[in-house]
């Protein structure tokens, strides 16, 4: 036997080493990098499921808010409704103490003139004219009483009306208030309603 012959079983053995050793060594490369891509995505996905919890948490505070936000408009919009209401009643109420004032100048002035005939007929009738005469006076008497009742009812009147016209003012007030609060309340509600994903 040869030494060229020797040596050719030594070679191969020696070449399979090599690349059982070559794939020993791209096998363990392989499992390092799929083992880093596995660690990697595993974090990834603890990294969303993080996210995925804020958000839920967000949207369970944001749809709190909004729960709130819509009671509050409830309530202002039924104070509002009802400041109106009240306004609307002082207004009504101030309208009727115009009228009764009115009506009672209306009295007053035909009073007057039944006062302004009757001294007429006193003046064209005789001296000796007792009837006329008391009825004169019945008639003086009776403006003097209207005249009071008149001027009492006026003042009452008057009185009545600057506190219903204080009153309806401040209703105003309140119901203007209570409209801008209402406006704001919409407005934060607006704000807080989720956005349409795109």
């Amino acid at each position: 036997m040869t030494d060229e012959q020797a040596s050719t079983p030594q070679n191969k053995s020696s070449s399979a080493t090599i690349v059982t050793v070559l794939l020993a060594v791209v096998l363990v490369v392989v499992a390092v990098v799929l083992g880093s891509k596995v660690n990697h995505r595993n974090a990834r996905i603890e990294e969303l499921q993080t996210q995925l919890s804020q958000a839920q948490a967000d949207t369970a505070q944001l749809q709190a808010q909004l729960a709130e936000s819509k009671a509050g408009s409830t309530k202002l919009q039924a104070a509002l409704d009802e400041a109106k209401a009240g306004s609307a009643k002082l207004e009504a109420q101030l309208n009727e103490a115009k009228a009764g004032g009115a009506g009672l100048e209306k009295q007053l002035a035909e009073a007057k003139a039944g006062c302004v005939k009757l001294q007429t007929a006193l003046d064209e009738s005789t001296a000796g004219s007792a009837k006329l005469q008391a009825a004169l006076a019945e008639a003086q008497a009776g403006c003097m009483k209207l005249q009071a009742k008149v001027d009492e009812t006026a003042a009452a009147s008057a009185k009545l009306s600057g506190q219903l016209q204080a009153q309806l003012k401040e209703a105003q007030t309140r119901a203007a208030a209570l409209q801008t609060q209402l406006d704001q309340t919409k407005a934060d509600l607006a704000k807080l309603q989720p956005k349409p994903k795109k």
